[in-house]
Order: structure tokens, then C-alpha cells, then sequence
């Protein structure tokens, strides 16, 4: 009896996957353990029949010295357990890197069948030269085994997803199959170095690189590929259901059988409505980092709804903010009203063509899931926006004059946000309403009211160079100033302190309505307190940088990483 296997694992295996489970272990969902699970049972089974040969016929081989005893078909327990670990890892760093992909978007009508015949054959071709290899036997046998046990899998792994994985971004799969594929690289050669397990010789090629077995080498880069195919075949079946509850709201809920059972028959996939959800999350993603992080750790359906709601949000915004003159401005809000009035009474918004821009805001008032929204919100958000149009620095106008004027307009252009997403909560996770709903509804309001104090804190400098002063003139009297002063200087020092004090006032509307979230439905709770502490954490920074942000007209954005810190201990 040996320990040598045991202490490969101790030293390589396990310290990978426990590191991969405490990083991602705020963020698992139930479909990422159905996933990964689905996979090493998969993975075990297949493998057993395969290694139990190569043992049997003395082509791999382990030192009595180097395995504890116990095994399954002649395989070392060690080994077997190499098979669910490696697995484990390689769907823990797919899940990583796949996290902020809205699966739908990636659905397409066109089958590139091309494409999927030139792959096709390529796997075939592999899978003729792994026969060859076999009936060449003696240094060939390896290499044949291998080739002639995966490529069967690869085919039919490719064929059943090639519309969905070639439409896929490239990147997060590439690093899903080659970061575990390397690692184990430099593993396995220290292992077989070290004796804990060896290749017959006369059975393997014997070319080496750095202590690496050539079919080693293609064994596991191999095995990730199927296992990250695998996790790609799963994806796509959640991603046709996604797309079914997207197209068919009053359609019963999804299940993992009906997601699966989705890929037997794919139901035809609009383009144009995949289209749309692609454009509404490039918003998201280059309009506010902050509520792309936190959309991303929504699950199914109300992720997308969300997502169509900010681009809502942010396509009426870029409107307004974007129109040369206060008159172009206004028939844009009145176009909305107008639209919105339309869709909500008769549910039929088609028309004749008017231009890009309207058909860009028909476009997204259309993917908006008003069933599940409320209507009065939507209007007062184009309130806030009137607001904005007030702005006349000429004419020495500015509508922020009192913190009540402060306070309503951010109710209009935040709250509102606030109660629609609640709204959409409440729409998702129960059946009807409850009086509770009411008291969330008043935190979220008030938490909206935290994240634009937050924002206008941050965006001083940004809205002086437009023509906005959001500090109440009252506030700027107090100490000698007019708005007309923070136009000309957005930077001076007096206006750090006004910084702070409204980063104070954010502060209190937030401690005051952050013990709500807490009682909000697990599995959304923590994705809101994410989506808000990374919010707050903007005028965390603020005070670190100490009045940087007043420095430049240019909007300050929070790294990357300590983004990710933020959401990770709001999730955990």
C-alpha cells in the first residue's frame, strides 16, 4: 500500500478545486450543480469501461507502492476519483467563465451547416487515424485508444449543439477548456516523473516535451473538451427554455427535463427578438457596469426582464440626453408617453416607419414586460426627465433649488427604477400579492433614492459640463455659492464638502432601507444586495480618492476586480 497517488491529489487536485469552489461558491445556482453533476456522472461512467482496459491489457499501469489497494474493475479508487475531480474543476472555471453570458442571445436561426460538416469530418478523420493507430498496435496502441474513445463523443457532442457553441464568444470557452488542460499538463508530468503512475512501454510513442507524454498531452486537452462541450450542450438547453418562457410568458415553468428534452426538437428562433436582447444588454454592459454586475446574478427569466427594463430606461435617457435642443427633447418624451400609452391599452404599437431613434424606443418599449410592471413609475420616470429639460444656465434656471426638489426629482428618475425591479420580483417568486410587498416596495423606493444621491455625488463634474447642477442652491448658499459658481468650477474645494454631504444623505436612505432585502425571496436576495452594495461601493471610492472624480468631466468607473470583491461578499 502506497500513498503516493493520494498525496498527487493533496498536493494538485484538491487545493485547485477547493480554491475554484470558496471563489465561486456565493455564485452557484441550481442549474450550475445540475450541470456539473450531469457531467461527472457522465464522466465516470464513460471512463470506467475505457481506463478498466488499458489496465487490463497492461497499457497503464499504477506501483503497488504509489495506490492504497481498494478498486473498481481493476481502476484505483485514486483514480476514479481523478475522474470526478477533473470534471469538478473543469465545470467550476466553465461556470466562471461563462457567468455573464445571457444565454438566449446566443440562440440563432441559421445553422451553419457548412460549418458543422467540415467539423464533422475533421472529428471523423481523427477518429480514422485513432483506427490506424490501433490496427498498427505496439507504439501506436495508446494514441489509437484515445482517439477512438473520445472522437465518438466529440461528434456527437458537436452535432447535437454546433448552433449554439459557434455562436458563443470564443474567449470564455477557450479558457474553460485550456487553463484546467495546462494545469494538469504540468501535474501529470510531475506525477509520471515521480513514478505514481507510467504508460507501458512499447505502447506509447515516447516523444516528450518537459517531462510530458505526447498522449498525455492530447488526453487532456481531449477530456476538457468533452467536458466543457458537455457543459455547453446543458447551456443550450436552458437557453432554448429561456427563450420559450421569453416568447411564451403564460407557458409552465421551466424544469430540467423540459430543458433538456428542448434539444431533441429546437423550436424555431426569432432573429429579430434575439436581436433586441443583444442590443439591450450592449447597454447594459457599456452603460452601467454596476447593474450589468448585478443583472448577472439573476437567474432565467428575470434576468432578461431586468435587462430589458434598463434598456428601457437607458434608450429614453440617451434620447433626451442626445437631442440638440430642449424642443427635440420634449417630442422625444412625448413619443414615449404616446407609445407607452399605446402598448399598455391596446398592445399593438405598429406603425409606420419614423427613423431610427423611433424605432429604437419602439423597440424597446415593446420587449418591456409591462405584465409584470406597474404603470404609474414608467410615467414618473419621464417626470424626472421634464425635470432635466428645465436646465437653462442662460436663462439662470435650475429646478434643484431645495433638498425637496432634490429629493422629488430623484424619486422620479430612481425610485421609480427601484419599484419597478421590486415589481418584477414580486411578478416572478409569487403567485399574488401580499400587504409585505407594500413595505419592500417603500425600502426599494427609498434605496433608489440612495443610488442617484450616490451617482450625483459622483457625476458633479460630468453634469456641470452639460449644463446641470443637481446640489440644491440651498445647500450651495450656505456656503457662498451659486450653481452658475459650480459650472465655472466643478473642481474647487468648497465643492468636496458638498460631495460629501450628499454622499452622507445617500448613507442615510440606504442604512434606513437595506434591512428590507433581507426579506426578499432567497435566490434574488442576494443578487439585490449585490446589485446595491456595488452601487454604494462608487461612494466608498468617492471618499477614498478624496474630490479625484471632481478632477475630470469624464464618468469615474470602480475596477474591475473590486467590483467583483464587492458582489462576492454581498452574495456570500
Amino acid at each position: 500500500m502506497g500513498l503516493d497517488y493520494i498525496f498527487f491529489h493533496c498536493t494538485y487536485t484538491i487545493p485547485l478545486a477547493t480554491a475554484l469552489t470558496v471563489l465561486y461558491y456565493p455564485f452557484f445556482t441550481r442549474q450550475d450543480i445540475y450541470k456539473i453533476w450531469i457531467l461527472i456522472t457522465i464522466a465516470v461512467i464513460a471512463t470506467i469501461p475505457w481506463d478498466s482496459y488499458l489496465i487490463r491489457t497492461a497499457i497503464w499501469s499504477y506501483p503497488l507502492d504509489a495506490v492504497t489497494g481498494p478498486s473498481l474493475f481493476r481502476i484505483p479508487m485514486e483514480e476514479v476519483f481523478f475522474f470526478v475531480i477533473q470534471t469538478y474543476t473543469t465545470g467550476v472555471v466553465y461556470c466562471i467563465f461563462t457567468k455573464p453570458l445571457v444565454r438566449p442571445m446566443y440562440l440563432r436561426s441559421c445553422r451553419k451547416k457548412r460549418c458543422r460538416d467540415v467539423f464533422a469530418v475533421a472529428i471523423m478523420g481523427l477518429m480514422g487515424v485513432g483506427i490506424v493507430c490501433l490496427l498498427c498496435g505496439g507504439r501506436t496502441t495508446y494514441l489509437g485508444l484515445i482517439l477512438v474513445w473520445v472522437c465518438p463523443v466529440l461528434l456527437f457532442q458537436w452535432v447535437l449543439s454546433y448552433p449554439f457553441v459557434t455562436a458563443l464568444p470564443q474567449k470564455p470557452i477557450m479558457a474553460s477548456v485550456c487553463l484546467p488542460t495546462i494545469y494538469l499538463w504540468i501535474a501529470d508530468a510531475r506525477a509520471m516523473g515521480a513514478g505514481t503512475w507510467r504508460i507501458e512501454p512499447g505502447t506509447k510513442i515516447d516523444y516528450q516535451c518537459h517531462g510530458l507524454e505526447m498522449e498525455e498531452a492530447i488526453f487532456f486537452l481531449a477530456t476538457n473538451l468533452m467536458v466543457v462541450m458537455g457543459l455547453v450542450g446543458c447551456d443550450y438547453a436552458f437557453a432554448l427554455e429561456e427563450y420559450r418562457r421569453l416568447t411564451q410568458p403564460a407557458s409552465k415553468g421551466s424544469s430540467l427535463k423540459a430543458a433538456m428534452l428542448g434539444l431533441i426538437k429546437p423550436m424555431p428562433v426569432d432573429d429579430d427578438r434575439i436581436s433586441t436582447l443583444s442590443q439591450a444588454v450592449s447597454c447594459l454592459k457599456e452603460k452601467s457596469q454596476s447593474m450589468f454586475l448585478g443583472c448577472a446574478l439573476f437567474q432565467g427569466q428575470l434576468r432578461i426582464d431586468l435587462i430589458f427594463l434598463y434598456s428601457f430606461c437607458r434608450v429614453v435617457d440617451d434620447l433626451i440626453d442626445e437631442a440638440e435642443n430642449a424642443e427635440e427633447a420634449q417630442y422625444w418624451i412625448t413619443q414615449c408617453k404616446s407609445i407607452l400609452d399605446v402598448k399598455i391599452n391596446s398592445g399593438d404599437t405598429t406603425g409606420p416607419p419614423k427613423g431610427k431613434k423611433y424605432e429604437r424606443l419602439l423597440q424597446s418599449i415593446d420587449s418591456l414586460p409591462l405584465s409584470g410592471l406597474s404603470k404609474e413609475p414608467l410615467y414618473d420616470l419621464l417626470k424626472g426627465f421634464e425635470m432635466d429639460l428645465c436646465f437653462d444656465p442662460e436663462r439662470g434656471t435650475f429646478p434643484i433649488e431645495t433638498e425637496h426638489d432634490l429629493e422629488r426629482y430623484s424619486a422620479y428618475v430612481a425610485s421609480t427604477v427601484g419599484a419597478l425591479v421590486l415589481d418584477l420580483i414580486f411578478s416572478h417568486c409569487y403567485r399574488e400579492r401580499a400587504p409585505h410587498m407594500i413595505e419592500l416596495t417603500n425600502a426599494g423606493r427609498e434605496m433608489g433614492l440612495a443610488v442617484q444621491c450616490v451617482n450625483i455625488a459622483r457625476d458633479i463634474h460630468r453634469d456641470a459640463a452639460i449644463g446641470r447642477v443637481y446640489i440644491p442652491a440651498t445647500w450651495l448658499g450656505e456656503v457662498g455659492l451659486t450653481p452658475r459658481d459650480v459650472l465655472q468650477s466643478p473642481n474647487s474645494p468648497v465643492i468636496y464638502e458638498l460631495q460629501e454631504r450628499m454622499l452622507q444623505k445617500a448613507d442615510r436612505f440606504y442604512h434606513s432601507s437595506r434591512g428590507a432585502i433581507g426579506e426578499l425571496p432567497s435566490g434574488v436576495r442576494q443578487p439585490v444586495r449585490a446589485t446595491v452594495e456595488s452601487y454604494m461601493d462608487i461612494g466608498r471610492l468617492l471618499r477614498e480618492r478624496r474630490g479625484i472624480s471632481l478632477q475630470q468631466a469624464t464618468k469615474m468607473r470602480v475596477p474591475l476586480t473590486r467590483r467583483l470583491l464587492v458582489g462576492w461578499l454581498a452574495m456570500l
